[in-house]
């Protein structure tokens, strides 16, 4: 089921079950842009059936122009056949700095490939679509990419976060207190491992400087749902987790 988040960005997508009954989303992210809806990552290919479902319910008769992909782990391009099988004429908008013939599958026509340069933004479908380079990344091409009719950050793997089955539906605003440090923690020290080396001053100072830069209302991490109340302490938590987690 697509879920409304903010203006005309909706989400969509499903979860796998992890360790201790912790689960993590695989969320797909729609701007339906008047008529002509970009669409931020393929989700994986475990989930074709309902993303395909989703999809077509959201979008009825409108076709999609781009996809854009944060990089091009499986999670996030599992799925990209089943969508060019729908919709022949799509185009994928990848990361400059990843290696075509070597990350994309073999049948992605090269005609079809746009690239985002970070600290470029460009316009797609008439809409204006910022890319800047992943603070946090678990590969070298991966970026991320700012919406700024909707104030949206995509962020890829970055703001991720583990949750009970329970929380699966709920936004962080429906949530009684926001989303809990704990579940940040969980997911950031498993997905970045590399953390541990990181000096957790620069960490932080990057992220700041991402958002001091940007109006951004809402953060679309791949790996949760859309973050969108309070900002402020969501942030604050997730300083205080990199802090923790860089020692």
């Amino acid at each position: 089921m697509a879920i409304h988040v903010s203006g005309d960005l909706y989400q969509i997508g499903e979860s796998v079950g992890g360790a201790d009954g912790w689960c993590e989303a695989v969320r797909v992210y729609v701007l339906l842009n008047d008529g002509h809806p970009l669409i931020f990552d393929a989700g994986s290919r475990l989930h074709t059936a309902p993303i395909m479902a989703d999809l077509k319910a959201l979008l009825g008769e409108m076709k999609p122009a781009f996809v854009f992909l944060t990089h091009t782990e499986l999670p996030h391009t599992g799925n990209m056949s089943a969508i060019a099988r729908e919709w022949p004429d799509i185009e994928f908008v990848v990361s400059s700095g990843i290696l075509p013939h070597v990350e994309l599958p073999w049948w992605v026509k090269p005609e079809s490939v746009k690239f985002g340069y970070p600290g470029t933004d460009e316009v797609y479908a008439g809409r204006r679509i910022t890319f800047l380079d992943a603070i946090l990344k678990d590969q070298p091409g991966t970026h991320w990419m700012y919406d700024g009719r909707t104030g949206t950050l995509f962020t890829a793997d970055a703001f991720g976060y583990l949750f009970p089955e329970t929380a699966d539906p709920y936004l962080d605003d429906q949530l009684e207190d926001g989303i809990p440090a704990d579940w940040l923690r969980r997911y950031h020290e498993a997905a970045f491992r590399f953390l541990k080396l990181s000096s957790g001053a620069k960490v932080v100072a990057d992220f700041d400087r991402v958002f001091s830069n940007r109006d951004v209302s809402v953060i679309a991490p791949t790996h949760g749902n859309a973050i969108r109340g309070n900002l402020g302490q969501c942030r604050q938590r997730f300083t205080d987790v990199m802090l923790e987690i860089c020692k």
